[in-house]
């Protein structure tokens, strides 16, 4: 029995010096990224998703190497990995001169893990890699394609703006500038009463755009109609109906969901302040936010958003504004949500200040206006001196 426990103590003392070691396990999708016919000079990008068998913050870390390492660009090269899961945008530009052909290179991606042991004694360390294959197809063919997905339009009150909206994706290897078409049609889809052409969004090879395009109602009574939406060089379109309602028939409603900014920080930093406002009602909303900084009970900075925003019905927005804090203390943030005539409730969020940590570039200041306070006074009493040397000399030559 003394021996068992004399083991069991034995056993305790090793864990508790022995530092343990642990990983994360990483991964990523797609394994390769694959960008077909990218044309010599031209651009493409897609997105990669990485993933960790952790719930908590992952730091991470991706680098570039192979052939063509310089013609990759990452959206960020140093982030965290928040619920297990983190998008990267991954883009490449060959450079004009490129022969066509296949090329590739790498992206590392490195999460350095580490858990801390017991004070004395060495941490363990394991550095988890993963390097994601990217293969580039290069070709000197343009070739114009895309597609354009989610048509939408809502109905209006009368002498109002119809919004229509559509995302068109560019699946070609050229910018282009995609023409929309819309034909409006009376109930009785017998005669076209309306057409409009838009052509103003320049979208790059791989990127998606979404369209809000505005078309004056001017000429249209109240009632119901049909338009035909096109986008032309997707060889897409489709039809769609809306109403022209009489004025105060839909419902303007707008909630200011939250005030947010980090509950701590410190002086001369700079704090984001974000804004949630949704579209709860049935027209689409132009917003604006109003609010105040308060410090002591004393207002220290307004909160006016200079350009309204344009709130989609069931669309969540955000305003976002920023401020330095120069004292410490506390801090209340407060506002309100103005659209189509009305106002949200307010709301408030704290922010509760401390004195910013000395950094060494304080200390270097603090000491430079020592040694240049200390220059000054042995200036002023060398000046002093030799004043009263001088005035010395000049009595005993008088006598």
């Amino acid at each position: 029995m003394k021996n068992k426990n004399k083991f069991l103590i034995v056993s305790l003392i090793l864990f508790s010096i022995i530092p343990l070691v642990s990983s994360t396990n990483i991964g990523v999708s797609p394994a390769t990224a694959f960008f077909p016919e990218v044309l010599r000079g031209g651009y493409a990008e897609r997105p990669i998703m990485i993933t960790a068998d952790s719930t908590s913050k992952i730091f991470v870390e991706a680098s570039l190497r192979g052939e063509i390492a310089d013609w990759i660009t990452l959206e960020e090269t140093k982030f965290e990995i928040i619920g297990g899961r983190h998008q990267l945008m991954v883009s490449v530009t060959p450079p004009s001169g490129t022969p066509n052909g296949n090329y590739s290179g790498f992206i590392t991606i490195q999460t350095p893990t580490s858990t801390q042991g017991s004070e004395g004694y060495a941490t363990g360390i394991v550095l988890p890699t993963l390097d994601v294959h990217v293969v580039v197809q290069v070709t000197d063919k343009e070739a114009v394609s895309c597609q354009a997905t989610n048509f939408k339009v809502s109905s209006v009150e009368e002498g109002e703006d119809i919004i229509f909206y559509l995302d068109v994706l560019n699946t070609g290897n050229i910018k282009i500038f995609p023409n929309i078409v819309f034909d409006i049609w009376n109930q009785d889809l017998t005669s076209i009463i309306k057409q409009e052409e838009v052509s103003n969004n320049e979208i790059i090879p791989t990127q998606k755009e979404t369209f809000k395009i505005k078309i004056p109602s001017k000429g249209l009574s109240i009632g119901q109609y049909w338009v035909d939406v096109s986008a032309v060089e997707c060889f897409m379109s489709q039809t769609l109906t809306f109403d022209i309602l009489e004025e105060g028939a839909l419902r303007a409603y707008g909630i200011l969901e939250r005030i947010f900014a980090n509950p701590w920080a410190e002086t001369d930093e700079i704090v984001p302040i974000k804004i949630s406002f949704r579209n709860k009602g049935e027209k689409d909303l132009s917003a604006k936010f109003s609010g105040k900084i308060m410090y002591n009970n004393k207002v220290v900075q307004l909160l006016e958003s200079d350009v309204p925003l344009d709130v989609a019905i069931d669309e969540l927005s955000e305003f976002e504004f920023y401020f330095t804090p120069r004292k410490a203390g506390r801090y209340v943030i407060s506002g309100r949500v103005f659209y189509d005539g009305k106002r949200t409730y307010e709301q408030s969020a704290v922010v509760n200040v401390t004195k910013g940590k000395i950094t060494f570039t304080d200390i270097l200041k603090v000491a430079a206006y020592i040694i240049l306070t200390g220059l000054i006074l042995v200036l002023i009493a060398k000046i002093h001196k030799e004043r009263k040397l001088y005035l010395s000399k000049m009595r005993r030559l008088k006598k």
